[in-house]
Parts: structure tokens; sequence; C-alpha cells
């Protein structure tokens, strides 16, 4: 068959497939580990208490041993260090728990056992894991924006690519050509991870960063920085020196990065430097 016999693709017809096998459970998408449903089922009890947390997180090593070092991390770092899930529970605080369990959970949704996209999902999430730490660095400076949703706010904000590269093995014509997925991905990944966060109940906040993020041009409703702007600013910074369109743009004709500050932004590579936190950030998430 000939590249003028073959069959197009259409974009619009794509998207509307992928909305509705995921509205109809016909996509097989990646879940959060039992063990994390199990304990953001706990944390959403009124009745429970941090000692219940604790009891469901210990069952799993792994996610234990996550959660230890999450509390002495950078961003709860203090005097001493904990060393088990109920003191790390204590430091973090028990309304911190959630955003703390879904950031640490969230690896496992990364993943894929399609050979042909599975260096295209660990690149997103090293990705994800930059933007995350640059915007906890930065949601750090604003004292009206917490920390571990900004963290969460950066690993959940590509989301919606995740989606689009399983349905892409049913499209010969995208695997085969890197820059005829890299568009669908570029076109899709914020409506496809608007609609996922929603269905899966996420803060408003964090469905707006799915929805946003990429919008250079956006004008922000309110005068405060919000976490739309600290990731899309983290989001220009993970890609400079790439060859992504993005590593183009300008931070000091961006809206984002004037809001921010731009001082702040020219800075903050040094500032990820000397605090460590991307080294720490990636095995504690790792």
């Amino acid at each position: 068959m000939s590249d003028t016999d073959a069959p197009k693709f259409d974009m619009k017809t794509f998207a509307n497939d992928l909305v509705e096998d995921i509205e109809k459970n016909r996509i097989r998408l990646p879940t959060l580990p039992a063990i994390s449903l199990e304990a953001l089922l706990v944390v959403n009890d009124a009745g429970s208490s941090m000692g219940d947390v604790a009891r469901i997180i210990t069952k799993d090593t792994s996610m234990a041993a996550r959660l230890v070092r999450y509390a002495n991390s950078p961003l709860y770092r203090g005097v001493n260090t904990v060393s088990s899930v109920k003191a790390a529970i204590t430091r973090i605080g028990f309304d911190a728990v959630k955003n703390a369990i879904l950031s640490l959970a969230m690896k496992d949704v990364f993943t894929t056992a399609f050979k042909p996209i599975q260096a295209r999902m660990e690149a997103l999430w090293t990705h994800s894991v930059d933007v995350a730490t640059k915007a906890t660095l930065l949601a750090d400076r604003f004292p009206h924006l917490n920390k571990d949703e900004a963290m969460l706010a950066g690993l959940i904000h590509d989301v919606g690519a995740i989606p689009i590269l399983i349905k892409a093995k049913e499209y010969p014509v995208l695997l085969e050509k890197e820059s005829n997925l890299d568009k669908v991905v570029d076109k899709l990944h914020m409506p496809v991870g608007k609609f996922m966060l929603a269905r899966w109940n996420f803060d408003p906040a964090l469905v707006e960063v799915a929805a946003q993020h990429d919008k250079i041009d956006r004008v922000p409703k309110g005068k405060e920085v919000d976490y739309v702007d600290i990731i899309q600013v983290a989001n220009i910074l993970s890609h400079q020196g790439s060859e992504s369109r993005w590593a183009g743009i300008n931070i000091e004709d961006n809206l984002a990065c004037q809001r921010v500050g731009l001082d702040l932004v020219r800075n903050l590579d040094k500032i990820a430097e000397e605090s460590d936190a991307l080294s720490e950030f990636s095995s504690m998430l790792g």
C-alpha cells in the first residue's frame, strides 16, 4: 500500500474514541496500588486517626519506606530524623497525608508493559519528577500555596499523555514516526488529563493544572500566583536546553514567569542545587 492509499489519521476521531474507551473502561489504564487506595479511604474517613493510616501503610514496606523518606525530605526535614510511619505522618500532618500518598504512588501510574512506548513513559515520569521538584521549591516562596499540592501538581500535570500513549498501540502510523505521536500528545494531553482527574475526583486546582499548564497565553483569574503558574514556570525551566518547543520560550516575556518573579525563576536551578532537592526527591519518589 502506498502512502497515498494508507488510511488517514483523524485526530478528532482518535480523541473521541479515547474518551469513550476511558468512560467505558475499555482501555486498561495503570491504577494506584491497592495499598494506596486503602490508605486514601481511611484518610477520607472523618473518624480515622493517624494510627489508623499508619497501620494501613505499614502493611506495605515499600510505601512505608517512601513515606518515611518523604517526611525526612527537604519539604519537612526537622531537627531529628523520623524512622517510623506514625512519626512521619505526625511530621507531615494529617491533612497533608493524602497528597503525600498520591505523590508517592504516582510512579506506578507511569508504567506500561508495551515495549514500543516504555521509554517514552519512563521519560515522561523523569520529566514529571523534575517539574514536581521545581514546583515544590517555587511554592515554598508563596505562603498561600501548599508545597505538597505543588509536588503532586507537578507529578500529574502530564498525566493525560498516559492513555494517549496506551491507545497509540492501535495506530501504527503513530508508532512508526515519533513526531506524529508528539503532535497527538501535544494536542490532546491537556483535555484528556482534565477528563481523567475529574473522573478520579482530584482537587479542582489540580484538574485546572492538567487542563491549563501548556497554555502560554493563559490569563489567570486572580491576582495571586496559582498552581498553574507554578507548573508552567517549572515546565519551562525543565525543558531548557532540550529540543522541545518549550526550550525557546523567553522567560522575560512569559506571564507566569513574571507573576512568579523573574529573579526567582532565574535562580531556581541554583536553589535546587544548593538544597540537593532533585536527587532527594528523585530517590523519594522512586
